[in-house]
């Protein structure tokens, strides 16, 4: 009996939780060691009060000062023989901490799901609902229903109408996920109350428990409508023209061909007539890009109707270029007809927001298959019509005729020539120096490109061979060398002569509109090592008018490296002072033709007197070129201009020859 109460008292000992008794008079007795951990205190006897004689057991809390955090027990009461009450603390911190822990997971991951835009549902083995986040409420308005442990069918009937056909396709497509038994992948419409209709990629995977049986059906929707509508969009313009919705010139190459190919089993005839609008420029330049778009838009709508009633086919192939495939027409009749239609074509005047225009077209035609059986060279070949169409202005419309294709051949030669030379190393520079007013120092140079004809039939200045390069897109590539190579050079002279020389290069229009442009300037800073400052691009109107947004844009780039602009050929344009004020230059280069007669024509003189002015009201250096004379360099320079350019100056010349000039002040 001795052995069995020590047995039960070296038990109680060993208990982990702690046994604590208490006396009618309210002392505390410690039972075991687990109790006297917690020592005798206030708390304790706290811990212990408040059952209000009910002996379920209730969760305490203790905070020891010796042990960090707050435990938490589960306080069970007893009652026993002697009037004693007996209480158990079992510790039960690590329980709760794991089930706040669990439950703060919870609220983790129920904010996780409800902030993802993909609608997320869980539903069991019948396809009740279990979970929905946010996005699956919201889709099928079920926020403040009674939505959970509903089938598809129940929600069908809880929510609005027009969800029904997408509630039942969903558990159409549950089944089919469960048949599949795994990963499961398809499209699913749903309707809105408001007409509109969305698309879903939903993926369904099923969960099956260890034995097979079906546990849970996890499914998770992304809306794809503005994709699928992005996808459309760019679909069609591969194929349509974006301003004006004819065929564009590439769809209009392959279609073309196709129905060609199906007349000439039929041995049948047809004519490809390319048009344009005469004197168009006029139109963007004197009333603004917006009204020439809707010129673009008018013609092309009047080109439809053509198309509709004749069955012939329609597109725009650039700018105010379009482009007729009309079926049945030869050499015999092909002209008349079209010049017939041309001519009715812009009979009407265009309506403007402040006037009326009446405006002209010219044609060229080439014929099928008598000039070409293929679509790409009739093209070629009207086009070299439409330039013998321009020159004659009594009738609209020019055939296609081998003496055109000699211009046309050496067209072809020209560009392949000029596609092959900047591998072939036949671009070159040459610079012409800028003089300084004031001490009549060289400070800058304007770099000047040069080709070496592979024959010297194609050998041309480059007014001649540049037009084609902007043409082919080809300028962008050799626009590039010329700024790395004029950068180059200018850093290297600056290390020799130890003063800092700006090279001016010029930019066109499809160079400033490349998207990779900006980066282009960066690299040929970092190759050379010439400070931005040194930098400068010479931009003509023509180059900042085709797109004035997008050439904002890139020229606010070119300025954030640091790189200086110049407006070219300032005063011949009709909207020079405009681009003052919208483009932040730094220099105005006065075009030569008023220099050139600055000393006989009043006109002239005033001109340039008022473009100094105004240039040093705005704080812009003044440049003027083709300066030929002493006597013009003396009246620029009492007239206020900065800086002069040409003959008397100096002709373009090799940069070996520019080195000795280079440094030398002659005031």
């Amino acid at each position: 009996m001795k052995d069995l109460h020590h047995d039960i008292s070296h038990w109680l000992e060993e208990w982990p939780d702690p046994l604590v008794s208490r006396d009618t008079e309210g002392r505390l007795e410690l039972l075991n060691r687990a109790a006297r951990a917690l020592r005798a205190d206030e708390t304790l006897a706290t811990m212990l009060d408040g059952h209000g004689g009910e002996n379920a057991p209730r969760l305490v809390s203790h905070v020891d000062d010796s042990r960090p955090g707050q435990r938490v027990f589960q306080h069970h009461r007893f009652d026993t023989a002697d009037a004693r009450e007996l209480h158990l603390l079992r510790d039960v911190t690590g329980e709760k901490r794991a089930e706040a822990a669990l439950a703060e997971n919870e609220r983790l991951v129920r904010l996780l799901v409800d902030a993802s835009p993909d609608v997320i549902i869980i539903k069991d083995a019948e396809s009740r609902w279990l979970l929905a986040n946010r996005a699956a409420l919201d889709l099928f308005h079920l926020e403040g229903l009674p939505w959970w442990g509903c089938d598809d069918n129940a929600l069908a009937e809880l929510t609005q109408p027009t969800f029904r056909d997408a509630l039942y396709h969903c558990h159409q497509s549950d089944q089919r996920a469960w048949a599949a038994g795994k990963l499961y992948n398809q499209t699913e419409l749903v309707g809105s109350p408001e007409g509109e209709e969305q698309v879903f990629d939903t993926i369904k995977q099923p969960v099956f428990d260890a034995e097979g049986r079906r546990q849970a059906m996890i499914v998770i929707a992304r809306d794809i409508t503005s994709q699928l509508k992005t996808q459309a969009e760019y679909e069609d313009l591969a194929i349509h023209d974006e301003l004006t919705h004819l065929y564009n010139r590439r769809f209009f190459q392959i279609e073309a061909q196709r129905r060609l190919d199906e007349l000439g089993r039929e041995n049948r005839h047809a004519a490809v007539l390319v048009l344009d609008l005469d004197r168009f420029r006029s139109i963007n330049d004197g009333h603004g890009h917006e009204e020439g778009d809707r010129v673009i838009r008018e013609t092309a709508n009047r080109l439809r109707e053509l198309g509709a009633r004749q069955n012939w086919m329609v597109a725009r192939l650039s700018g105010d270029e379009f482009a007729v495939l009309a079926h049945d027409l030869g050499p015999e009749d092909g002209l008349a007809v079209l010049e017939h239609e041309t001519r009715e074509l812009m009979r009407r005047s265009f309506e403007l927001e402040a006037t009326n225009l009446s405006l002209t077209a010219s044609g060229g035609v080439a014929y099928w298959p008598r000039h070409s059986r293929h679509v790409s060279q009739l093209l070629s070949q009207a086009e070299s019509a439409l330039f013998e169409a321009k020159k004659n202005e009594r009738d609209p419309v020019a055939e296609f005729s081998p003496r055109l294709s000699e211009r046309q051949i050496w067209r072809s030669d020209m560009l392949g020539a000029l596609r092959d030379s900047l591998e072939e190393e036949r671009f070159h520079l040459v610079y012409q120096i800028q003089q300084d007013a004031l001490g009549l120092a060289v400070t800058g140079v304007e770099a000047l490109l040069r080709w070496d004809a592979p024959d010297p039939q194609l050998q041309c200045g480059p007014q001649d061979f540049i037009p084609f390069l902007e043409q082919s897109g080809l300028i962008v590539e050799v626009g590039g060398w010329v700024m790395n190579e004029a950068a180059c050079q200018a850093a290297r002279w600056g290390q020799e002569t130890g003063e800092p020389i700006t090279v001016s290069v010029n930019v066109s229009g499809v160079q400033l509109h490349a998207p990779c442009f900006a980066e282009r300037v960066a690299r040929a800073l970092e190759i050379s090592g010439l400070p931005a400052e040194l930098l400068e691009l010479e931009l003509t109107e023509t180059a900042l008018v085709h797109d004035p947004e997008q050439a904002a844009t890139m020229l606010g780039a070119v300025r954030d490296l640091g790189v200086r602009l110049a407006l070219d050929d300032f005063g011949t344009g009709y909207s020079s002072l405009s681009y003052l004020k919208r483009f932040s230059f730094d220099r105005l280069k006065i075009d030569q033709g008023f220099v050139r007669d600055i000393l006989g024509e009043r006109n002239d003189l005033e001109i340039v007197r008022a473009i100094i002015a105004m240039g040093n009201a705005l704080s812009l250096e003044i440049i003027a070129e083709g300066v030929e004379t002493a006597e013009q360099r003396d009246l620029l320079d009492s007239l206020g201009c900065h800086s002069f350019q040409g003959y008397l100056i100096g002709r373009p010349t090799p940069a070996e020859a520019i080195r000795p000039l280079l440094g030398v002040r002659l005031l």
